[in-house]
């Protein structure tokens, strides 16, 4: 997990399941409370299983974000990930970029209009 002028990114491990998504949350907690956290970008570069609570961490952060005018995107996302983000409705509420470099632009563009 980095944080660089309030853009937290949270590097996705292999496989996302309770205990990773629980891990997850944790430490997105610790930085959020704490006010250091603006937005929310998942490198999903490495991810090859992910279940319904990775979904539901990713969900759970974009709610988070909501509150505090936050966003939540997904970057380098494998394609059997994509599809299962895309069949879940993920994508209604969460950007996806090709990357984080992408990501962390936009976002910081997006910022400064």
């Amino acid at each position: 997990m980095d944080i660089a002028d309030g853009n937290m990114i949270i590097h996705v491990e292999k496989e996302v399941d309770h205990c990773v998504a629980d891990k997850i949350k944790t430490e997105f907690e610790r930085y959020y409370l704490r006010g250091h956290v603006k937005n929310v970008i998942f490198d999903m570069s490495g991810v090859e299983f992910m279940d319904s609570s990775g979904i539901g961490m990713i969900m759970g952060r974009y709610r988070k974000m909501k509150y505090i005018n936050g966003q939540v995107v997904v970057a380098a996302v494998p394609e059997n990930i994509d599809r299962l983000l895309k069949m879940s409705g993920v994508y209604s509420f969460v950007t996806k970029y090709d990357s984080i470099i992408e990501a962390v632009n936009r976002i910081n563009k997006k910022e400064g209009a």
